[in-house]
């Protein structure tokens, strides 16, 4: 096997690694999105378990691509891949950490919020949930059209956000459920970076795709 070759078999193994990242990402998520409301500890564990498996991947991804670099100055769109790589499990722990902090905050809901409004926050966090799968779907399949598809659904989902927001800031005065609206304000605030996030790494599938099925 040539130097060439060993070269883009180990850039494929780090693709593979930060696809492997994005599931556990997505498991986290998972895991917080479903606890909600339900005070679940053990949801609670099963987030930080995973979250820690996320830190753990984004330093080995890390290392892999400085070796990578060493050992061979990327070009084109190998620099694009590596470069892209690089910011993706930045914007995957980020995401892994945002939902670990849904399902601790989610362990101070010692009461039930209203089921209008955890349901909303339920649907809100599930088209967010696509969205993330989408993305880590567009660096599975190296489609660059599947990862720009994931923007223009950030405007809807941002609107739902919005509602959300007005609605639980006239809640938070609530006698005796303040505290609860709060903590939900703040999940909708997680989610939304977490949107964010989500947004980045599917562009970034989208600028590591190929240009043309020949590339």
């Amino acid at each position: 096997m040539t130097t060439r070759m060993h070269y883009r078999d180990e850039l494929e193994l780090v693709r593979q690694h930060l696809i492997q990242m994005g599931e556990t990402t997505i498991h986290v998520y998972s895991e917080a999105l479903g606890g909600i409301g339900k005070c679940d500890r053990e949801a609670s564990e099963r987030a930080q378990e995973l979250e820690t498996q996320t830190d753990h991947q984004n330093r080995m991804i890390h290392e892999e691509c400085l070796s990578l670099i060493t050992l061979q100055a990327p070009v084109a769109r190998d620099a694009r891949l590596v470069t892209s790589i690089l910011d993706a499990i930045v914007d995957l722990e980020l995401i892994a950490d945002y939902a670990n902090e849904i399902a601790a905050l989610s362990l101070e809901m010692t009461r039930r919020p209203m089921s209008q409004i955890l349901a909303q926050v339920s649907e809100t966090g599930a088209k967010i949930g696509e969205m993330l799968a989408v993305a880590i779907e567009s660096w599975r399949k190296e489609d660059r059209d599947l990862g720009l598809s994931v923007r223009p659904r950030e405007a809807a989902v941002r609107a739902e956000l919005q509602n959300l927001y007005e609605k639980l800031s006239k809640l938070m005065v609530t006698p005796g459920d303040g505290a609860l609206y709060v903590t939900l304000l703040l999940i909708s605030r997680h989610l939304e970076r977490i949107m964010r996030h989500s947004v980045s790494v599917a562009e970034q599938a989208a600028a590591a795709a190929p240009l043309t099925q020949s590339s």
